[in-house]
């Protein structure tokens, strides 16, 4: 009987391992989520509704084509947009500040939504390289806060945590990155699902003031809402790029999050999370640095002549999306 249990344990404790391994990666899959996305402008009141259907997916088909397109449209009519953002939606920052790109390094790029937990995870144990690489001149980084993941909270979490940062970075941008930071902290971090707690507009601020350093006034002013419209259409639009759809695997033709493109090149991610079992790790090697020069102004990333991720070796991928 011992021997049964333990056998029976054994089993389970193999189960939970490989359960774990793969909701640790990609919790949220968006390819097929919304490729329909219908918009609807309230001219009066300057809101975009939107709504998300789960047809088959058309990547590549003169219908995805032209969903995007109409999506990218309703982007551009939001009367109040941070004009800082780029046209795909992200905020470039480097060590000479907002929308200045160091010439001659890697843009990272990094879709991610506030309340996803992977996001939070490869956010924890990468954040402080990112921002090292950042301030010492290596990479430009380009954040797209983006809003996906609603339907996980009761007080649609995604699009004000996601409001709230575009404001920071557009008006207070030398605290933008302190935010995202902020966002993904633990224990702040909400749960997803049927394990979240309401968080208030109130308490969203209060985490910017005393995680991140942003001031008082600035903090209450990032939760009025003022880029919800934006955040919606942008988010809207991004979940139709074919760029962003894994480029074969499981996960083929659909956008997870968090999603990483490399001077506009997908970047299997996961492909190289899982080879070397660590963000960071995987992340300097596809940018040609050693952990030990993470920091140091003196020695940029070396990508061998191009501009695509040395590893994965075949991550040079589907397509780039050109810095706007």
């Amino acid at each position: 009987m011992a021997q049964v249990n333990r056998e029976q344990k054994e089993k389970l404790e193999e189960a939970a391992r490989e359960r774990a391994a793969r909701d640790r990666k990609n919790q949220t899959r968006l390819g097929v989520i919304v490729v329909v996305v219908l918009v609807v402008v309230l001219c009066l009141g300057g809101f975009f509704i939107w709504k998300a259907n789960r047809p088959q997916s058309t990547s590549g088909s003169s219908s995805a084509a032209t969903s995007s397109a109409s999506a990218l449209a309703a982007v551009e009519a939001v009367k109040v947009k941070p004009s800082y953002a780029t046209k795909t939606g992200g905020f470039v920052m480097s060590k000479n500040g907002i929308d200045k790109p160091v010439k001659g390094v890697p843009t990272i790029q990094l879709y991610t939504d506030f309340i996803c937990p992977a996001c939070g995870d490869v956010d924890r144990q990468i954040d402080s390289t990112l921002i090292a690489m950042v301030k010492a001149g290596q990479i430009n980084l380009e954040m797209h806060p983006d809003a996906f993941l609603d339907r996980s909270s009761t007080d649609q979490y995604s699009t004000r945590s996601a409001a709230a940062a575009v404001y920071i970075a557009q008006n207070d941008p030398s605290q933008f990155l302190a935010v995202v930071k902020a966002f993904f902290e633990k224990p702040y971090q909400p749960e997803e699902a049927e394990n979240y707690k309401p968080v208030s507009d109130a308490m969203i601020a209060q985490q910017e003031e005393t995680a991140a350093g942003v001031p008082t006034a600035m903090a209450e002013a990032s939760v009025k809402g003022t880029y919800t419209a934006w955040v919606n259409a942008e988010s809207a639009y991004t979940v139709t790029r074919t760029d962003l759809q894994h480029p074969s695997g499981e996960y083929k033709g659909e956008m997870t999050t968090p999603t990483f493109q490399i001077n506009g090149h997908y970047w299997l991610f996961d492909d190289a999370w899982s080879q070397t079992g660590s963000p960071e790790t995987a992340l300097l090697k596809a940018i040609g640095l050693s952990k030990q020069n993470v920091g140091n102004a003196s020695v940029k990333p070396e990508l061998n002549g191009t501009d695509a991720p040395l590893f994965p070796t075949s991550a040079s991928a589907t397509g780039s999306a050109a810095n706007e």
